[in-house]
Parts: C-alpha cells; structure tokens; sequence
C-alpha cells in the first residue's frame, strides 16, 4: 500500500509539471499598440455600447486581432461579457488576449500602430432578456 500512495504522487506531480510547462506568456499590462483596423473594429464597438450598454471588447497583444460583444439592451442573457470577448478572440489570434474595454471604459492603455498588418476580427450581440410581462 505505501508504494501506491507514492506512485499517484509521482503521477500528480508530473502532472502538474506538464501543466506549469504550457503556461501561456504573460500578458500585456500596459499600452498595447493596436493596428489602424483594430481601431476601425473599437470605434464601432464605442459607437454600439454608447454610454449605458454593456459590452466588452478584446484585443491580442500584438493589436492585429479583435473581437467585442455588446448587448443592444440594458440586460442581456449573460452573466460576463469579457469571457466571451477573450474566448473568441483567442479563437482568431491563436494566442490569449487581453480585455481592451469593459462597457464604454478603458481598462488598458492603447496607442495606434500606423504600419501594423492587417488582422482577424469579430463580434457578436448578446440576446436580449425576454421578459414575459403578462404571466404566459
């Protein structure tokens, strides 16, 4: 029995070795340099949250790739708007991203990157809540 006891903690740590070896790069903390398209892609996403819409929007650390979700509502049919942004995202830049805006505020500084190449780009209204006001 003890040498049981010291193979699953051989297994468990190499498990967890595994997982520490994959740790994604540190993510960018402060100004991100965004290409002109990106910048295009935020202005949008600005002009669709206004001021009271929730929304969040993402960009990859490099600033060539973006993807927003906003809802057209005060409430919409989810709890974050960031997890999606991020998710989707990353699912067009092949790497983690960081969260630009939340609603209409900046969380990050960012600059703009005149000769920045062209990148991936997206978005996606959130559903709005039905509320069945009648009872049906």
């Amino acid at each position: 029995m003890p040498h049981l006891s010291r193979i699953v903690a051989a297994v468990f740590l190499l498990a967890l070795s595994a997982c520490a070896a994959t740790e994604p790069k540190t993510l960018p903390s402060g100004p991100v340099a965004i290409s002109p398209q990106t910048e295009g892609e935020l202005s949008v996403y600005l002009r669709k949250v206004k001021v009271t819409r929730p929304g969040a929007f993402a960009v990859s650390p490099d600033g060539l790739n973006s993807f927003y979700t906003w809802c057209d509502d005060t409430a919409c049919a989810t709890s974050s708007y960031t997890i999606p942004a991020q998710r989707r995202c990353q699912a067009l830049a092949g790497q983690p991203c960081v969260i630009l805006y939340v609603r209409h505020e900046p969380r990050l500084t960012y600059s703009v990157n005149a000769s920045a190449g062209e990148g991936r780009h997206g978005s996606e209204e959130q559903r709005r809540i039905d509320y069945d006001v009648r009872g049906r």
